[in-house]
């Protein structure tokens, strides 16, 4: 994701969620700034989805319209701020790609966790995609869910690293 691409993702958001998620343009670009992984994925051309995710540490989850996030000196967990696939490209593997590239930079980055809030009953999305619901998420975390709405719900998937990847 480039900086250019933000008016196109701020099209799709407004596709994808109600109004009280709608992220304003400079907690997009806020985010894009300070993580090096964020992806959108083009049909015939134009950006139809996007996955804005941040090497960070659960301590220092950035909350819902926040445009002063700044990245822990040592993240432990690359956290899926935002997904969205627009009308364009839904149904065609987008969603599975752009997580796969996120696995791959949490790898590289030898981050031994994905994690996300899942909002609007997306529950069962991201568990066919391996993530867990946290039953009992820390007082910080459960902080930041207050953000997202009553039904949000804190989810992790562990990555496999290699033995020279370990921290």
């Amino acid at each position: 994701m480039q900086e250019a691409d933000l008016r196109a993702v701020m099209t799709i958001q407004a596709a994808c969620y109600p109004q009280e998620y709608l992220e304003p343009p400079a907690s997009f670009a806020n985010k894009l700034i300070n993580g090096s992984t964020c992806w959108v994925a083009e049909a015939e051309g134009q950006v139809a989805a996007y996955l804005v995710a941040l090497p960070t540490h659960e301590t220092a989850l950035p909350a819902l319209h926040a445009d002063d996030w700044q990245p822990p000196a040592h993240p432990t967990l690359l956290y899926l701020h935002d997904m969205a696939v627009g009308p364009a490209l839904r149904g065609m593997g987008v969603a599975h790609s752009l997580l796969d590239a996120a696995r791959r930079a949490a790898r590289q980055r030898r981050l031994a966790e994905l994690a996300l809030v899942a909002v609007q009953g997306s529950v069962p999305f991201w568990a066919r995609h391996g993530f867990v619901v946290d039953p009992a998420p820390a007082a910080w975390v459960r902080a930041k869910l207050t953000t997202f709405g009553g039904d949000a719900r804190y989810m992790t998937q562990p990555l496999i690293l290699e033995a020279h990847q370990v921290p």
